[in-house]
Order: C-alpha cells, then structure tokens, then sequence
C-alpha cells in the first residue's frame, strides 16, 4: 500500500467510485448541558445503512487544499485536508476508505500522512467533523488518538434532519 498525493484529475474518477456506506446498529444520543457534552450510545431498533455523498468531495464549496490516497494497484482510500493558520488547525475535510480495506490499516496510514502534514504546516492540531450517526467512524477516531472537542445538534438542518455534529481533535 502507498500513499501517495492526489492527483485531482488521474485520481477524480477512482475516488469517486469509493463506496461511503457503513452500517450501524447504534447512534450517538448528544446530551448537552451549560458547561458540557456527552455522547451516550443510543441502540437501534434496526441497524441501519448512512451513506455520504461522494460527489461532495470536488465539490465547489469543498476548500480542501491537499489530499492523498491509498493505492495498491487502484484507489482503496482517500482523504484530503485544508490549512488554517490563523489558528493552527488542519482541518480533515474528508476521510473515505472502500469497505473491503477498512480495519486494514489503510486510514491509519492516511490519518498518519494527514499528522505529518500538518506538522509540515506547523499545525497544533487536526480537527475534523462527523456526524453522531459516524459511530463506526468515531469509534475509529478514537483508537488513533482523536478525542471530542465539541458538538452542535443544529449544525445540519435539512440536510441531515435529525443528525448532529461531532468534532474530534487530536494534537499533534
């Protein structure tokens, strides 16, 4: 496996035939307070199936600047990234790996480009925004280090109806 830089124009059509759906059988229920958050895992009567738009990822309003992908003789994950300076923060805009690669090590490798990108930035941190139906992907994100660092139970209208936010952190 390599990772290696995206190659917006070569890579376009192998990125976008990455199968986003994941299944879960759990949700995370956002409980806030004044002064704090917690997710509590929420079982569901019947697992369900969360699919992401892939055609958002060369979207106009995506201001991602880099990206990478995993390729063993053909595209099997992606993830792209933007620099904030002003704050320090690389921002994981998009994070997708095909199903037969995952918990095979193919987003720790691209999480691990992503860290040492942004230590070439001169980042303090990368942080990165989920959805509480993620739980898989959250779950993930905690085995290599990202932790909660705030949530908004609003920030996804009718785009998402009856989803929440979740932002990771993890310093690097």
């Amino acid at each position: 496996m390599v990772i290696r830089e995206l190659d917006k124009k070569r890579d376009r059509r192998d990125v976008e035939a990455i199968e986003t759906a994941f299944e879960t059988d759990v949700i995370f229920d956002v409980v806030a307070t004044a002064r704090s958050i917690e997710l509590l895992e929420k079982p569901l009567a019947a697992p369900m199936t969360k699919r992401y738009s892939i055609g958002e990822i060369f979207a106009g309003w995506a201001r991602w600047d880099h990206g990478w992908v995993a390729d063993d003789d053909g595209v099997r994950g992606f993830a792209c990234v933007e620099h904030e300076p002003w704050h320090q923060r690389l921002n994981l805009w998009f994070l997708y790996i095909a199903p037969a690669w995952r918990r095979r090590g193919v987003g720790r490798a691209l999480l691990e480009r992503v860290e040492a990108h942004g230590r070439e930035v001169g980042a303090t941190h990368v942080w990165l925004e989920t959805s509480n139906v993620n739980v898989p992907g959250v779950r993930a994100y905690n085995r290599l280090g990202y932790t909660l660092c705030g949530a908004d139970t609003r920030y996804y209208g009718a785009y998402m109806p009856g989803e929440s936010a979740i932002y990771l952190a993890k310093p690097l």
